[in-house]
């Protein structure tokens, strides 16, 4: 069976309902499909055996702690760059469950995010977008820069998938415009940003150079709330 990289809206243009051309929405799945899967630190396949082992010491008295959550979060990102997203969706309700439980929102956030990412894997890309905006609104209650970027990316990506030109744009342009708020540099991999870059280059397809940078400038101009508030809406 085809592994997809982790990424991938694995949407066939030809039977889905998005919205754009056809062709657009087929050169983004392509161009995704040809990016290199990111790596944190060595081989991300090399940390799933441990995690069980790791699970174990929360189980002792006294170690309902949020590492547990957090460490299944690490073997379902790990499950998503191999392409297994059910498996990933299936770890990830383990965590919803555990962080429920225990009041844990800022971990349960952090599963949000690989979520969309596992769910628009699958196609699911309603579900995908819901996934999103609830990493993204909880990681800015927390003013937490990093998982806001990365929501904030994930949903551009969503909808340039979705075919909605203007949205991505100006969603990458508040990205960048949260950046430069809160001082973040490029991520270390370049895995890391390219689905960005796809995705802009997706919405230039839709939209013509002038038409992106039009909506890319509006975002850019918005104040981080008024992004906040147009990401979530």
């Amino acid at each position: 069976m085809e592994r997809n990289p982790w990424w991938r809206g694995n949407l066939p243009a030809e039977t889905s309902s998005l919205i754009g051309p056809e062709t657009e929405i087929r050169a983004l799945l392509k161009l995704l499909a040809a990016t290199s899967p990111v790596t944190a630190t060595g081989a991300l396949h090399e940390v799933e055996p441990g995690i069980e082992p790791v699970r174990g010491c929360f189980h002792s008295p006294g170690g309902a702690t949020a590492g547990e959550p957090l460490a299944l979060v690490t073997a379902a990102m790990a499950a998503t760059w191999r392409g297994a997203f059910t498996e990933a969706v299936s770890v990830l309700e383990e965590v919803q469950r555990l962080c429920d439980a225990r009041g844990e929102r800022w971990t349960r956030a952090c599963g949000d995010y690989v979520l969309s990412i596992a769910q628009l894997g699958l196609g699911q890309v309603a579900e995908a977008t819901v996934s999103a905006r609830r990493s993204l609104d909880v990681k800015w209650r927390f003013r937490d820069a990093t998982g806001v970027a990365l929501a904030a990316d994930q949903l551009a990506v969503i909808a340039a998938v979705q075919g909605d030109g203007y949205r991505t744009a100006r969603l990458q342009g508040g990205g960048a415009r949260l950046r430069a708020v809160f001082g973040l540099r490029e991520f270390g991999s370049e895995g890391m940003s390219e689905p960005r870059t796809v995705a802009e280059r997706t919405a230039r397809q839709l939209l013509g150079d002038d038409g992106y940078d039009a909506a890319f400038a509006e975002g850019r101009d918005d104040d981080p709330d008024s992004t906040m508030a147009y990401a979530l809406g």
